[in-house]
């Protein structure tokens, strides 16, 4: 039985235990390696973002690249909170559906869509705000890449026509 915790080249406790079992670590104290049970659960640990605001154009439902990022998890049972926007251009009598998408790795790790509605007689912008928590099970980098189309059976063409598109990758604690 102790009530405190000293390292032998110290001069003052590290860890110091009250007659109610509640303990109290110095405020300079540093740990390592993963810390669990401690009410870490839900916090934020790292956010990675990229944005632009370039005009890039699509057509003959193509799926093109926007943007992307990579993220490392601390931990495999911890998510990733992921939050993308865009606002894509339709100009008049273009006639076209706009599709948005979240791929985890490569096209084939679909793991989010978004389909506008369809743009006729004028000029019309489809804006887009994709938010999705994603499970990737692993501490191996992963890439997210936010893509966008266009998705009807016409020669029109979406654009972002030089407006603002962005990705946040945020992982959160298990």
């Amino acid at each position: 039985l102790v009530d405190s915790i000293r390292s032998n080249s110290a001069s003052a406790d590290a860890i110091t235990l009250d007659g109610s079992g509640n303990i109290t670590i110095p405020g300079n104290a540093t740990c390592s390696g993963t810390a669990t049970g401690f009410g870490i659960g839900g916090k934020i640990l790292q956010v990675v973002s990229s944005s632009g605001n370039s005009t890039i154009t699509t057509s003959g439902g193509a799926i093109t690249e926007l943007t992307n990022v990579s993220i490392t998890p601390a931990s495999a049972s911890n998510k990733v909170l992921l939050i993308a926007s865009c606002s894509l251009y339709n100009a008049a009598n273009g006639n076209a559906y706009a599709g948005a998408y979240l791929y985890r790795g490569t096209t084939s790790g679909l793991i989010y869509t978004a389909i506008s509605g369809y743009g006729t007689n004028a000029d019309i912008y489809y804006p887009f705000s994709l938010t999705i928590v994603d499970s990737p099970n692993t501490t191996s980098a992963q890439t997210y890449t936010f893509s966008f189309s266009r998705q009807s059976i016409n020669t029109a063409s979406i654009s972002t026509n030089g407006n603002n598109y962005s990705l946040a990758a945020l992982e959160i604690a298990s």
